[in-house]
């Protein structure tokens, strides 16, 4: 287990300058549901440099992505979600930025595992959340239907458990 971890602080490591600076452009760009195009962009160009393959207007909506890296067969599909779009008023203040860049950054780490281990790995972004939450939409068309699992990340101002 400490090698697995000491490959994922790498590929962080090796990707920091790319999350921190998509970070603040999404931050400073802030987009309204289904205008995230900036905020798209900078994704998926991250995304691509680190080895994934993106299909922009995913699913039929203008903003949304799905990024595949497809490592040796065998394995789990694992998805991670990112949510980049602003409020009105307000830009990023539920930070999703931050849960863009955590997406990104899990799929990045992610990936170098299934070379070694098998499996797929997929990046979907899902725009419009604050509002109409596209989840729903990608969902009901079947987006998520070949993942073994899907998971995301938000800031909170103290821990939170969804299972309580």
């Amino acid at each position: 287990m400490e090698k697995q971890k000491e490959q994922i602080v790498e590929a962080i490591d090796h990707a920091k300058a790319d999350l921190a600076g998509l970070s603040k452009n999404i931050h400073d760009n802030p987009e309204l549901g289904f205008e995230e195009v900036k905020a798209a962009g900078f994704i998926s160009d991250v995304l691509e440099k680190h080895g994934f393959q993106v299909q922009k207007g995913y699913g039929g909506l203008s903003t949304s992505f799905r990024a595949d890296a497809k490592g040796k067969e065998g394995g789990p599909t694992i998805a991670f979600l990112a949510e980049y779009d602003a409020l009105k008023g307000v830009g990023h203040g539920c930070g999703h930025n931050l849960i863009a860049m955590v997406g990104v950054g899990s799929g990045i780490a992610m990936r170098e595992f299934a070379d070694e281990l098998g499996g797929e790995i997929y990046v979907f972004g899902t725009p419009a959340e604050e509002n109409l939450g596209s989840k729903v939409q990608m969902s009901e068309q079947g987006a998520f239907d070949e993942m073994d699992v899907a998971m995301m990340s938000h800031p909170a101002g103290e821990n939170a458990d969804c299972f309580n």
